[in-house]
C-alpha cells in the first residue's frame, strides 16, 4: 500500500526545520488547516508547539494512520476526509499546504478558490511548489531501495506532467503531478486578490508561497 511506504519514506524529513521555516507567517492565536496532512507528521509538530490545527486529506488511509499516531503521541485534533477541490465550510486564519500538494492538482483555479473563500480577510495560504528544474531533473528518475522497505520509484515526464511508478510488494501505484511556470500559479493567485510573496523554501526544489488574503 502506497500510503505506509509514504508514511515511511516521510518519517525522517526535519518538520521542526520547516515549521521554523514558517513560522514567520503564523501565530500561536491562528486557527490552521493543514491541506493535504498525509500522515500527519506536520499536524503533529505544529500541535506539539501550541498550535490550534486541524488536518484534512483526501486518503482515508493516510487519515487513519495520523490518527494513529495522534493516539501514540498522546494527541487531540479533528481529521476530516476532503478532496480540495470541493468547497471548505470551514474558516482559518491559515490553509497550509505543503510536501506539493498543490502539484497534485492538474487544474488549480478552482482549488485557490476553494482557499481563498476558506480564510478571514488577512488570512494566510502557505504552500510549496515544485521549481520548473524539477522537469528534466526527475525525468527517467530511478530509485531502488530495499531498506528499511522494498521498493522501485521511476518517475516519467510528459509535458508538464510527472508521473510516478511505485513498486512496492508486487503492487505498483500510479501517481500524477503537474509542474507549471510559477507565473501560471501566481497569476490564478492575483486574480482572486492574494497579496503573494514567493520565497526559497529549505526544500531547494521548491518556492515557499504566502499568499496573504
Amino acid at each position: 500500500m502506497f500510503e505506509k511506504l509514504y508514511d515511511i519514506l516521510m518519517s525522517d524529513v526535519d518538520y521542526q526545520a520547516l515549521l521554523e521555516d514558517i513560522k514567520p507567517y503564523i501565530h500561536q492565536s491562528d486557527f490552521i488547516i493543514d491541506a493535504g496532512c498525509g500522515s500527519g507528521y506536520l499536524l503533529i509538530e505544529l500541535l506539539k508547539q501550541g498550535y490550534t490545527a486541524i488536518g484534512i486529506d483526501l486518503s482515508s488511509e493516510m487519515l487513519a494512520l495520523a490518527e494513529h499516531k495522534l493516539r501514540e503521541e498522546g494527541l487531540m485534533t479533528k481529521l476530516y476526509e476532503h478532496d480540495l477541490r470541493d468547497k471548505m465550510y470551514a474558516k482559518s486564519d491559515v490553509i497550509l499546504a505543503m510536501f506539493d500538494v498543490v502539484n497534485y492538482f492538474k487544474g488549480t483555479k478552482q482549488v485557490f478558490k476553494n482557499m481563498y473563500q476558506a480564510l478571514y480577510p488577512g488570512g494566510r495560504f502557505i504552500f510549496d511548489l515544485y521549481k520548473d528544474d524539477v522537469m528534466k531533473d526527475y525525468d527517467s528518475y530511478i530509485e531502488e531501495e530495499s531498506e528499511p522497505l522494498s521498493y522501485r520509484w521511476e518517475i516519467k515526464m510528459k509535458n508538464h506532467q510527472l508521473t510516478h511508478y511505485v513498486s512496492h510488494h508486487h503492487d505498483v501505484d500510479v501517481i500524477k503531478q503537474y509542474v507549471y511556470p510559477l507565473d501560471f500559479y501566481l497569476d490564478q493567485l492575483k486574480e482572486l486578490g492574494f497579496h503573494i510573496d514567493v520565497k526559497p523554501s529549505i526544500d531547494e526544489r521548491k518556492y515557499l508561497i504566502i499568499a496573504t488574503k
